[in-house]
Parts: structure tokens; C-alpha cells; sequence
């Protein structure tokens, strides 16, 4: 990227004031015209032209340079956008491939609590999420495959306007959110991703397998908390009242029960009509996001038929940043292998060791089931 500040025309020498400018590049059209009329480099390109079109474009170039010298942050801007676009892209990529390492390590986990596994540096439940905050630097989860990285191209290529984004997932190694079965006996919670990765692995399996683990750390920590003296019971109090809102359903559910007046009652129902509307409406935010991030696409994009124009823009617009990801997962990914090569993390063991050792929530949990076992008459470690 090109240095602007030693520019003999940086935009720091343009005047502010709006006369004063028009001035400035006034002149500079007139000096860029002279520089031209009196350059033989110039005069010997014109020569290959028709001479009576040589004047007009000498008058057009000068201006169109006076006017580059003038908004040169706005193309400098504009001409950058793609290569921070493109940056953006590589960093996501990078985030797609800890997803990869998240269903690894999860699959880990259920083989973990079923007592099929040993892993070093994994004590207690909660370690794994722990690791989740931390997963590229995650020691224990094996290489990404080159199948795994093709079967997330696939996942990111498929449409399918009714599943939710994963980006914003960060519960990746929360088992009882996971798990959970909802009325119809399905574990709806689970990421789509690992749904889908499960399908084509063959893992789906490993859900069905008992949770020993945290059953047993379930039994210790009841034990450690029996040991807290009980507060005395308090007084029952009655419930508070109802907090009242003052928009929304409580707005106009008073002016019903309120207003007699027939004018205000209208403009009351006018007012819910308008509200309902807006609420039923496309995000203007979300819209006008998707459409900006379409303005710089690099290739033609073309709606999903059979969608709500809203719902086009929005498929559009997340299949193309899938595209562009899917695009630069390769590089990401042999970069990933060259680190792990060479032995490099995103964080150094001792880093991850000192923010393990002050996290808080896993010193509760390690205080407590050792507390458990022992008051159980169990030796205090881990081996359960």
C-alpha cells in the first residue's frame, strides 16, 4: 500500500474552505495542462491520434487529475477495500478451520465422559471448555485432515435458507446445552455444522454414548455443596407485581382499557398497524449490510429464485462471503499444517498453562470434586 504523505499534492495542502479549493484546483488544472502541452513524451503518444481530438482530451485529462488529487482518500480507499476485503477473508477461513478442530475435540469429549479415552491435560468437564476459548491451540486434538477441510467446503457451499448461521455459535463444547432433547426426542441444539459432519464421518454414533464422567462429577460436587451450612428458610414473600413497559403490548393494551375518545382510539390502531408493519419488515440494518458487502463482489451474483426479495438479498449475500471462504480455506489450511510443523500455536503452552491456571470457573469445579471425593472416602484425584 502505497505512502500518500510525501504526495506533492497531499490532501493535508487542499484548502477546507470551499472558494479556496476551487481555486487551488483551478490552478492545478491550469499547471497539469501546461505540464502536458510542453511534454514531448506527451506530444509523441498524441501523434498516433487524430489531431483534432488531441485538445478535448488535454482538457479532460487535467481535470480528471485535479479531480484525483482532490478525492485521493476516497479512491485510495476504495482501491484498498478489496485487498481488506480479501484479508477478512483468510482470517475467516482460519475460524472455519477451528470449527473443524471444535467437532473434533466435541467427539473427543463424548468419548471422554464414556470412559473410552484418556486425554492429557483434560481433568474435568468443564476443561473442555475451556479448550473451546482456545481451540487453535488446542495440544490434544489430532490434525485436520485434508477429507475434513473438502467436507466443510461442502458445508459452507450447500444452501439452505433456513439454517442458522454457526459463526455466532460459542458454546461449541457445552454438552448438557448440546444435548438436551427437546419434546420430540431430538438434540435440536446441536450446530449444524456437526450435524452435517456427523452425516458424512459416520460419528453420529458417539451422542448415544452414557455420560459417566459427569454423572460422577455431578454425585461430587452434591457432595462438597452438603457440606455448606444451609441458610436459615426465608420469609415467602409475594410475587413483585408486573414491571409496566412503556412501548409495545403495554402501550396499547392501556390505551384500550383508557382511551374513550374515538379519534384517539383510531390513531392508536393506526399506530399498532404501523408498529406490527415495521416489525414484520425486512431489517433495514441487515439489508443494507448484505447490499453493501454485494457491492464488492469480484463476480456476478445471482438471487435463489422462489425467495422473498429480502430473503434473496440476504442468501446472496451470505452464499457469496461462503464462496470467498471456501476460496481461501486452502491456504489457510497449508499454513495451518506449516505451524503445526514447525510447532507453533497461536498461544505458547505457557500462556495457555497461566490463563488455565487463573480461570476461575475451572478452579471451582477442581475444588469441588476433589473436595466430593474425599468426603465420599475417595482418593483426591481425578481417576473416576
Amino acid at each position: 500500500m502505497i505512502n500518500f504523505d510525501d504526495f506533492e499534492y497531499n490532501k493535508a495542502l487542499i484548502p477546507t474552505d470551499a472558494f479556496e479549493q476551487q481555486k487551488y484546483l483551478k490552478q492545478l488544472e491550469e499547471h497539469f495542462y501546461e505540464e502536458i502541452k510542453n511534454s514531448d513524451e506527451a506530444n509523441a503518444y498524441f501523434a498516433n491520434y487524430r489531431p483534432e481530438s488531441i485538445e478535448n482530451f488535454r482538457k479532460t485529462y487535467v481535470s480528471r487529475k485535479a479531480h484525483l488529487v482532490q478525492c485521493q482518500q476516497y479512491y485510495a480507499d476504495k482501491y484498498h477495500e478489496k485487498e481488506i476485503s480479501e484479508l477478512s477473508f483468510q482470517k475467516k477461513a482460519e475460524e472455519v478451520l477451528g470449527l473443524i478442530l471444535q467437532k473434533k475435540l466435541f467427539n473427543m469429549q463424548l468419548r471422554w465422559r464414556a470412559g473410552q479415552l484418556e486425554i492429557d491435560g483434560i481433568d474435568i468437564s468443564y476443561d473442555f471448555e475451556f479448550w473451546a476459548k482456545h481451540i487453535l491451540s488446542c495440544p490434544c486434538v489430532p490434525a485436520i485432515t485434508r477429507r475434513e477441510v473438502e467436507l466443510m467446503k461442502e458445508y459452507l457451499l450447500r444452501f439452505d435458507e433456513d439454517d442458522e448461521v454457526d459463526d455466532h455459535y460459542c458454546q461449541w463444547q457445552d454438552y448438557d446445552e448440546l444435548t438436551r432433547k427437546s419434546e420430540n426426542g431430538l438434540m435440536d441444539d446441536l450446530p449444524g455444522w456437526y450435524d452435517f459432519y456427523d452425516s458424512r464421518m459416520g460419528t453420529g454414533a458417539l451422542l448415544l454414548l452414557p455420560d459417566h464422567k459427569g454423572t460422577m462429577e455431578d454425585f461430587y460436587m452434591d457432595q462438597s455443596r452438603k457440606t455448606i451450612e444451609t441458610k436459615p428458610p426465608q420469609t415467602v414473600t409475594q410475587e413483585p407485581a408486573p414491571y409496566l413497559h412503556g412501548w409495545g403490548k403495554d402501550i396499547f393494551d392501556f390505551a384500550k382499557n383508557f382511551e374513550k375518545d374515538k379519534h384517539f382510539i383510531a390513531l392508536f390502531k393506526y399506530y399498532k398497524y404501523q408498529e406490527e408493519k415495521e416489525h414484520r419488515s425486512p431489517d433495514s440494518d441487515d439489508l443494507n449490510q448484505a447490499v453493501r458487502f454485494l457491492l464488492t463482489a469480484d463476480r456476478p451474483i445471482y438471487p435463489k429464485s422462489l425467495l422473498t426479495w429480502d430473503k434473496a438479498i440476504m442468501a446472496a449475500a451470505k452464499e457469496y462471503e461462503n464462496t470467498k471462504i471456501v476460496e481461501a480455506l486452502d491456504f489457510a489450511y497449508d499454513e495451518y499444517l506449516m505451524m503445526k510443523e514447525l510447532g507453533f500455536n497461536k498461544e505458547s503452552p505457557q500462556e495457555i498453562k497461566e490463563k488455565h491456571d487463573r480461570d476461575e470457573i475451572v478452579g471451582i469445579y477442581r475444588k469441588n470434586i476433589l473436595k466430593g471425593r474425599i468426603l465420599n472416602g475417595e482418593p483426591e484425584d481425578f481417576d473416576y
